[in-house]
């Protein structure tokens, strides 16, 4: 029999029960379409990550006191106990061989005023070398960055500068940031994503101005410590740092009290966090699919019991007991097919959604340009082959009674 008749049988038969066909089909459309959205997330959060901490530069290393992480998230240089880190921390770091430039951080939020309008914004304190640090995602739109010895200047990110108010401001202009007017010395480019959702809405200043805006952080007890390194020894160098570190803390390995990190090692982390979470939905997704698998099995097995007479017909006719195997496969490859396609649209669809919430989400909270979902090519072709697998697997056992059938007793059946 050929394959051409085979189909044309098959499609004849599931329009004929159809209400029947379609409930089968259903199971197999949720579990595809439940990978393909799973997948598609999960790759799609993973990739905007990797391009964000790609952005901040791979020549970089975070220290951070011990309670600014939460409970030891970093695995291998992470933090055990709550620490402060000190203008003796700084001096540690920039003695250490391979440092190019090291920034410390204190970062609060307080409410800035300008031309009678007012906004909360983050107050960013920091030095003359920040820029330096960051000069991989940082630059500057009109002015300069702080200088050493600057006071009661400041320079804005793009979001402080241009969204913030109902006017924009200006580079040379008063901005008042609590009690305290200061002028605009500069106005940086706008980072966008995720790396640049602070940076953009802050209004940078020297440390001593920024203390009284930091709350517990202040010159001498930072919120964190950037530093450049050389690209090309980055691991041994935040090595190098931690026990320097440790070494003037007079800490142990077990007590120690800071985190000391970089972009390939936080995206480590979110990704060993995301591969977990989806293997749990995974879970679900197969769930879904094995739900889908017995129902094609059920099915078939009905479609061989109500077809018995004429498989009968079919064998007295002299059809082989291979084609009508093959019969039964083609229908149940078909049901998953269909099924594959459908899961496939719907995937999209729930992907497509998913996606556009998130970019309401980012956008009011002024985090553009990232993309939170990616279906591949590859995870279509997957799924669609595995949505046809997933129904011949389960036609082969009804397929073979159905093939094993004698002629004389499938012909007395009624």
């Amino acid at each position: 029999m050929r394959f051409k008749d085979s189909l044309r049988f098959a499609l004849n038969n599931l329009t004929t029960r159809g209400l029947r066909s379609w409930l089968t089909i259903i199971g197999v459309v949720i579990g595809v379409a439940a990978i393909i959205a799973i997948v598609s997330v999960g790759q799609g959060l993973q990739q905007a990550i990797a391009n964000q901490l790609g952005a901040l530069g791979s020549d970089q290393v975070y220290v951070v006191p011990g309670g600014s992480i939460s409970s030891n998230i970093m695995s291998g240089l992470g933090a055990k106990e709550p620490g402060e880190l000190t203008d003796k921390d700084l001096s540690v770091i920039e003695s250490v061989e391979g440092v190019i430039a090291a920034a410390p951080d204190i970062i609060g939020i307080e409410t800035a005023s300008f031309m009678g309008d007012s906004n909360k914004l983050y107050i960013w304190g920091t030095n003359e070398q920040w820029a330096k640090v960051r000069e991989a995602s940082v630059s500057m739109e009109s002015g300069r960055f702080l200088a050493k010895g600057d006071r009661g200047v400041v320079v804005l990110g793009s979001d402080a500068a241009k969204k913030a108010f109902d006017k924009e401001v200006l580079l040379g202009s008063q901005i008042k940031i609590g009690n305290e007017s200061y002028k605009v010395i500069g106005i940086m480019k706008g980072i966008g994503g995720l790396g640049g959702a602070q940076e953009d809405k802050a209004v940078f200043m020297s440390l001593e101005d920024a203390e009284k805006y930091s709350g517990a952080f202040g010159v001498n007890n930072y919120y964190a410590i950037e530093i450049k390194v050389e690209q090309e020894r980055v691991d041994e160098i935040a090595e190098k740092i931690k026990e320097k570190l440790m070494n003037a803390r007079h800490v142990t390995e077990d007590k120690i009290d800071f985190s000391v990190y970089t972009p390939k090692m936080i995206l480590s982390v979110v990704s060993n966090v995301l591969t977990t979470i989806n293997i749990f939905l995974y879970g679900i997704a197969a769930i879904s699919l094995l739900v889908g698998a017995v129902g094609i099995a059920n099915t078939m097995f009905t479609s061989v019991t109500e077809r018995t007479r004429q498989i009968g017909i079919l064998k007295a006719l002299g059809m082989t007991n291979k084609d009508v195997m093959n019969l039964f496969l083609v229908e149940s490859a078909l049901i998953g097919l269909v099924g594959g396609i459908l899961g496939i649209f719907f995937g999209f669809l729930i992907s497509g959604i998913i996606g556009q919430i998130t970019s309401v989400l980012l956008a009011s909270s002024r985090i553009g340009g990232v993309s939170m979902v990616y279906v591949s090519p590859e995870l279509v072709l997957f799924s669609l082959i595995f949505s046809v697998a997933i129904g011949i697997v389960s036609g082969i056992f009804p397929a073979r009674r159905a093939a094993r059938l004698e002629p004389v007793e499938a012909l007395r059946y009624e």
